[in-house]
């Protein structure tokens, strides 16, 4: 799972999100353009298939061994 579009939270923004009622607190990460923004998306999920698909061979792999 990525988080490229949230921002890392401190202990601080934990406690602090329980007090804002609005969300006027929270941080995103932005992108200079739409088609940056799309390509990072693009990659982090080829990423995640690639990384499930690794797991997957990994797993049959050692149930044959």
């Amino acid at each position: 799972m990525s988080d490229f579009l949230f921002a890392t939270p401190s202990f601080i923004d934990g406690v602090m999100s329980v007090i804002d009622l609005f969300g006027v607190s929270q941080e995103y990460n932005d992108s200079h353009t739409e088609e940056s923004a799309d390509s990072r998306a693009l990659r982090a999920d080829v990423n995640a298939i690639k990384a499930d698909f690794i797991d997957a061979y990994n797993s049959t792999v050692a149930s044959y061994a």
